[in-house]
Order: structure tokens, then sequence, then C-alpha cells
């Protein structure tokens, strides 16, 4: 039987991957100046208690003065991802010349570094996250607009705008929503919106889309408002030298400074719902004068702050060990940390 040696060819094309848009990047909040430092620290100035007006003390009528309380939160930079690689010039002329620096920067930063930037983002709005709910029954397509309503009325309820919020969805909730009957006559979720990801629109709000991957393990939807978060970009460096010493070739080269943080003053910005992975919010329940503070999770480690400051950023945040006394007057913030798990929205109790 003769032998027959079949040709194969190159293609001279690149067979690119998938790669997303950056669902993140148009809800980013960047109202803070990073220019020339590594850190921030925030004063945040506590309002005054208000008083009934008394026109018949001889003194002090508005009431007792006393100095005006401030607190402060500094956030860091932390992240400082970078890559190098290079096209030998002999390796170039041998492979149909399909080797293009300014091609394979592009490449890089739309296939590593964007969904990078969004996962990253996401788990950090998640975890200092003021409000949300865990509940165990996944969302369908009776139920999800309900909860999404919900959701926007928990915002309403700490007085956070609602221009400039988002609700961003996880990809196979999002099927279910677009089935729900509320959508089925709402024809924003075929808008040609430039917000990538966009499916429709809820209190005035664009409903994005979210692949699984870029959220956190069980997270269902998340609503922020964009001020809520500090999300700089100090540094987006992408490279190419042609006479980089010891090469011949093109020297590729990268380098992203970024981070992300939760206003501690407006973390309530930002609600989250989990079906799992999150650490359910203790309850709190007053006898005899104490507080005693509780978690569903045996192995939760309670933090907690008396003075109403945010217990996740706070600098006065204390670790639950006892049952909390003297608290009459005090606003008392707390939330759960399991290990493995999202950290769980913030409660409170007003003594």
């Amino acid at each position: 039987m003769a032998t027959v040696n079949l040709a194969t060819k190159f293609s001279a094309k690149l067979d690119e991957r998938y790669k997303l848009r950056s669902r993140t990047e148009a809800f980013t909040g960047n109202n803070w100046e990073w220019n020339g430092v590594n850190s921030i620290k925030m004063w945040t100035l506590i309002a005054a208690d208000l008083n009934d007006y008394n026109n018949t003390a001889s003194a002090n009528r508005f009431g007792t003065p006393s100095e005006v309380d401030d607190e402060v939160n500094t956030y860091a930079l932390t992240k400082k991802r970078s890559f190098s690689k290079v096209f030998d010039i002999t390796n170039v002329q041998d492979t149909m010349m399909v080797r293009r620096a300014a091609a394979y920067l592009k490449q890089v930063w739309d296939e590593k570094y964007v969904p990078e930037i969004d996962k990253y983002r996401f788990g950090v709005w998640a975890n200092d996250a003021g409000q949300g709910e865990l509940n165990a029954t996944k969302l369908t397509k009776s139920t999800i607009m309900e909860k999404i309503l919900l959701a926007h009325a928990a915002l309403d309820d700490k007085y956070v705008p609602e221009e400039n919020r988002a609700t961003f969805i996880r990809s196979d909730i999002a099927v279910n929503l677009k089935l729900a009957d509320e959508m089925k006559n709402q024809q924003n979720w075929i808008d040609k919106s430039v917000v990538k990801g966009k499916i429709g629109e809820v209190n005035g709000s664009p409903i994005i889309s979210v692949p699984k991957g870029l959220f956190p393990a069980g997270m269902e939807f998340m609503i922020k408002h964009k001020q809520a978060t500090a999300d700089p970009m100090k540094l987006r460096m992408l490279r190419a030298n042609d006479n980089a010493p010891g090469y011949a070739g093109t020297l590729m080269e990268g380098l992203c400074r970024y981070d992300s943080f939760v206003d501690a003053i407006k973390a309530d910005g930002i609600y989250v719902y989990f079906e799992s992975g999150m650490a359910a919010t203790p309850t709190a329940a007053l006898s005899t004068g104490k507080l005693t503070l509780t978690s569903t999770d045996s192995t939760a480690v309670i933090k907690y702050t008396t003075d109403g400051t945010n217990p996740k950023r706070s600098a006065t945040a204390q670790t639950y060990s006892a049952a909390l006394e003297n608290i009459t007057g005090k606003k008392v913030l707390f939330y759960a940390e399991v290990t493995g798990k999202i950290n769980s929205p913030i409660g409170s109790y007003e003594g």
C-alpha cells in the first residue's frame, strides 16, 4: 500500500481567545487623589446628636458644648502585578511574522489584567459590604425581582442616592431575571448601552450580567453605589523595547498598580446577596443589661465597635468574647469573620 505524506501549513493568522470587557470599570470610585502617595488617611467628622432647645436655661440653651469627634481610616495600595516576555528576532522570522508586540501587550491586558482586576474588585466590595442577605435557596424567576427591589429599598433606608447605583448579577441568575414576569415588558434589557454586560434597568440603575468566575463563590447579586468605593489605578504600564540589552528582539513588560477599598462610612452603599460562601450576620440580644452577640457558625470571630464606627475598618474594633455591658446610649456595630468565607454584612444595635 502506498504511503502518502499529507502537507501541513501554519496559518498566517493568530487564533485569539475570547475576551471580556471590564464589568466594573464604569462603576469604580475615583474621587480620591493618589498622586505621589502609597496610602491615604481619611478623616471623618462625627455628626452631633440633637438636643431639645431650652429657652429658659441660664446658659447653654443649645446644649452642653463638647469637642467634635472624628475618626481616621487608612487605605494603602497593595497590588503590583507584572509580566515580562520576549519575542526573539529569530523566532519572529521563522513564524511567518505573526508576532507583534503591540497586539501581544493588548492581549495580555484583555485576557489577564481585566478579569483579574474585576474579580479582585468584586471580592473586596463583597468582603467589606455594609448590607446583605444570606439565603440558601437559589433565586428563581419568581423570586429574583422582589429580592433585587428589597435590596434597593435597603439602600434607600440608608439614604444611599439612587443615582450612580449598579446592580451586578451572576450570569446564571441573570437568565432567571430575563425570564421573570416583571422583565417581559421591559425593553431596556435589549438596550444597546455602552455599559458592557447591561441586560436591563431597575430603579433607574443598570443591571450588569457578570460571568460566574468573577464573583465570589456563592454570590448571586450585588448592588453598589459608585462612590461607596475608591478603586485607584495608580499605574498601567505596557511597554515594548526593541533594544533591550541581552536580547535580540523585543522585550515586552507590563506593570499595573491598583487596589480597591470600600469607604468606611459608605459601606451601606453596597448590598450583597449570597446563596452560600458568606458568613451570617451575628444576632444581638439584650438580657439583664448585657448585650450578647451570637453567630450561627461555631468558628466565627465576631468583631464590634461601640462608638458607631465601621468595625471592618475602625481602629477601635474589638474581638467579641463576652456579653457587652454599659451600652446604654451607644451604637454597637458588628460583623462575623469565618475562614474561607466572605465577611458577613454589618449588624447594629442601639442601646
